[in-house]
This record gives structure tokens, C-alpha cells and sequence, in this order.
């Protein structure tokens, strides 16, 4: 049974007549792919199990995150009792990341934190079963000549597909190898419709497409995962420059207020330089964007504080002068004082403190 075409996109929800199609296809591809993949296990085994045991641990991983999110679909879907949110959900779990599915500690690569959507894992599940099969020479799928040429042309095909999607810079380097790729499955049709043997060919070309099939799924999961995260990186930077310039309002405003004002310098977020474009360069930028964030915690809240403190010493000042109403020789004199200092700017926190705090003492002397 070939690969069944996922619905939808990851921008657009898939619709119920299309799941109705999907499902059941997809279900039975799985079923069909894990009969294949134990009476491989089984060959591999007998075989040659040293050399076996990580391809197909790897290969059933791959399987395992499949249909689980197979299940997941499933139960979600409800024979069809869905409403539009529960599309927009569905959708989501076709074309979003299996790696959610998988055991804590493994990922669909070796290389780990790999992105894959399900289509995308399908696809690289059957360019594994091939090479499977035909590393070991043990051919799960019809034996026929005819029916693996057409399977070979399929995969071709895909591999176009993919290809195509490949920015510039990076067809100049995948092209070459497709269009060798193209040429080699085009003498093998040749060489086949003039009646020779093609038995000790097609497997090794077989091999080679699958492998670069799967290639090129992890690349485009790559590119993907790396322009995610690099857009988080850019807006994560976007929304602490905004930050900077409110917290530098901030202390232009409190320097204005009262003296004195917190020392502490505004972090710069642009003198980090750009969003770096690698993946192996992005923790270290989002870890100098967290200490400059927390740096920006430390200023404004210093800036509050001390904006805070002002008002706390209006309010005790309020309070002083009516509870030293009686004496008011020394309300008009030490409050008038105290009322300039506080509506002087800046206002000199540290003079009107032990002034509100005579008023208070006169206050409590005469009651």
C-alpha cells in the first residue's frame, strides 16, 4: 500500500471529508508497515543482528512516534463528531512536531530536538523500510522487477518534491545529486525494458534513494526548527528592546523626581549584535537576552522603589501635620519646608525624611 497524501496543510485545517479518506488509509499503512518491519526484525536477527539492532531501533522509533500520533488522531476525531476547533486541532497534530510523542530522552534523530511533522515522519519511515530492506537484501515489498521500478520512480519523485522546496543556496548542492540519482533510475528502465538483468542494480539504487530521501525530510526539519527558533530569538530581542526604552524612560523619569536616583545603567539589548542564524549559536545569544532581561528586573524595579519611597514620605507627611495641627507654629513653619522640598524636583528624598520625621515626633508630643 503506497503512503497516503496527509490532508491539509499547516496552514489550513484539514475538512471532515478529507479525515474520512485519511484515517483509515493512514491506519492500515501503519498496520501494514509494522507486519513489515517484524518480518524484517525476524531476517535482520537471523542474519546479521549486530549490525541490524540500531537501524531498526531507529526505524521502530520512527514507527512508534507514527502511530501514536495515529491514536492520538484518532481519539480526537471521534468517528467525525468534531466541530471547527477540533479541525483546527486535528490539523495541527498532522503537520505539528511528533517529538512531543516520543519517550522522554529519545528524538527522531540522533542528533536530538529534531522537528518532525507526521507526513514528514511517514515519509522518512518508508525511506528507512526500504533501506532496510535493501542494506540487508531482504525485501519486504514485491519481489517483482516491475513492481520496484514503480516504487523507485515514486520515490523519485518525492525526492523532486522536496527538492523543490530547497531555498537557492541550497539546490546548488542537492541538485546535482537528484539529477545523477534521475539519470541512474533512467538507465536502470533502459536497461529493464531491453530485457537485462537488473537484480544486482536496483537494490543498491534503491539504498541510495532512500537514504537521500530521508536526507533531505531531516534537512527541510532542520531549516524549519532553526527558522522557528530564530524568529522566537528576533521577537524575544523586539520585546526587550521595547523594554529598554520604557525602562530608560523610566530613569529619566526618576532622575527628574527625586535625589537620589538608582545608579544603575539601562542595559543595552543591540550591543549583543544580531540574532546569530546557527542553532549551535542561538543558546548562547538567548542566554545573554535572559541576563540583560534580568538586568532591566534590577533597574526598574530600583526605579520604583525609589518613586515609591517619594509617595510613602507624602503620605507620612499628610499624616504628620494633622496629628501636629495643635502646634501651629511649628506645622506652618517645618510643614511649609517640608511641602517645597517634596514638590521640588528632584525632590531631596534624604533632607525630607528626617524632616517628616521631626513633624511626626511633634505630633506624638502633642497628643
Amino acid at each position: 500500500m503506497s503512503l497516503p497524501e496527509a490532508p491539509g496543510s499547516a496552514q489550513t485545517p484539514p475538512t471532515i471529508q478529507q479525515l474520512m479518506a485519511y484515517l483509515p488509509q493512514l491506519e492500515q499503512w501503519i498496520d501494514q508497515t509494522r507486519a513489515t518491519l517484524d518480518g524484517l526484525d525476524r531476517k535482520i536477527q537471523q542474519a546479521s543482528p549486530d549490525q541490524g539492532v540500531h537501524d531498526m531501533a531507529m526505524t521502530l522509533t520512527v514507527w512508534q512516534a507514527v502511530s501514536d500520533r495515529y491514536h492520538d488522531l484518532d481519539r480526537t476525531w471521534d468517528s467525525g463528531r468534531v466541530t471547527e476547533v477540533q479541525l483546527r486541532t486535528l490539523g495541527a497534530m498532522i503537520w505539528g512536531n511528533l517529538n512531543d510523542m516520543l519517550t522522554p530522552g529519545t528524538t527522531l534523530t540522533t542528533g536530538g530536538g529534531l522537528a518532525l511533522s507526521l507526513p514528514e515522519a511517514c515519509r522518512m519511515l518508508d525511506a528507512l523500510v526500504t533501506q532496510l530492506s535493501t542494506r540487508y537484501q531482504l525485501g519486504p515489498v514485491a519481489p517483482q522487477a516491475a513492481a520496484r521500478i514503480a516504487g523507485l520512480r515514486a520515490q523519485l519523485e518525492r525526492i523532486r518534491q522536496q527538492v523543490a522546496l530547497d531555498p537557492p543556496q541550497i539546490l546548488a548542492t542537492t541538485a546535482g545529486p537528484v539529477n545523477q540519482l534521475s539519470h541512474d533510475v533512467d538507465e536502470l528502465v533502459a536497461m529493464a525494458d531491453r530485457g537485462g538483468d537488473i537484480g544486482g542494480i536496483i537494490g543498491p539504487l534503491e539504498a541510495r534513494a532512500a537514504r537521500m530521501e530521508r536526507d533531505l525530510i531531516v534537512a527541510h526539519a532542520e531549516r524549519a526548527q532553526l527558522a522557528a527558533a530564530v524568529g522566537q530569538a528576533r521577537n524575544r530581542q523586539a520585546q526587550l528592546i521595547a523594554r529598554e526604552q520604557a525602562v530608560t524612560t523610566l530613569v529619566a523619569a526618576t532622575q527628574a523626581e527625586v535625589t537620589p536616583a538608582p545608579k544603575y545603567a539601562v542595559p543595552h539589548v543591540e550591543a549583543l549584535g544580531p540574532v546569530p542564524n546557527t542553532i549551535a549559536d542561538l543558546p548562547a545569544y538567548l542566554a545573554k537576552l535572559d541576563q540583560v532581561n534580568r538586568a532591566l528586573d534590577l533597574v526598574q524595579q530600583a526605579n520604583l522603589q525609589a518613586n515609591a519611597r517619594k509617595q510613602g514620605l507624602a503620605q507620612r507627611f499628610q499624616a504628620a501635620r494633622t496629628a501636629a495641627s495643635a502646634n501651629q507654629s511649628l506645622t506652618q513653619t517645618l510643614g511649609t519646608q517640608i511641602e517645597q522640598l517634596l514638590t521640588s524636583r528632584p525632590a531631596p528624598l534624604d533632607v525630607i525624611e528626617p524632616l517628616i520625621a521631626a513633624l511626626e515626633t511633634a505630633g506624638r508630643q502633642s497628643s
